[in-house]
């Protein structure tokens, strides 16, 4: 029987060197989770809050960062909102987009992926399900 490795063990493969992660999410316990994941996986990580606050800080780090995870469930700005702004933005690059939420009925991955995003990851998520997610999104 053989052995297939675990899909962190392939990422490294895909990703290139000194990848750069953008987390959106109001839960800071979330996006401590997150952000330990994503470093251990080799990602630098920048975060925000809500969508209209990451919309501020993307627009001057759009060029370093390969992903962007957003939570839909925040105030100020929800992350589909924030997802067909960011789409809208002249200076958007077409960054690989993932909606994250405990909300991952259907109607909410549809509605994610018409209004652009490129992936949807169901919390709650651990390493491997995250290493998957951007395995799919960078092979």
């Amino acid at each position: 029987m053989s052995t297939t490795s675990l899909p962190s063990e392939q990422l490294q493969a895909v990703l290139p060197l000194h990848p750069k992660a953008f987390i959106v999410d109001d839960s800071v316990p979330t996006r401590r989770i997150f952000r330990t994941i994503l470093e251990e996986l080799g990602f630098t990580v920048n975060e925000a809050v809500d969508g209209k606050a990451a919309l501020e800080k993307l627009e001057k780090l759009i060029e370093e960062t390969i992903i962007v995870f957003s939570d839909i469930s925040m105030p100020v700005m929800d992350g589909f909102e924030f997802c067909f702004k960011l789409m809208q933005e002249s200076w958007y690059d077409g960054t690989p987009f993932v909606l994250v939420s405990t909300e991952s009925d259907a109607k909410n991955v549809i509605k994610g992926l018409k209004l652009g995003a490129d992936d949807f990851l169901p919390k709650p998520f651990d390493k491997e399900i995250v290493a998957q997610v951007l395995l799919r999104i960078f092979q």
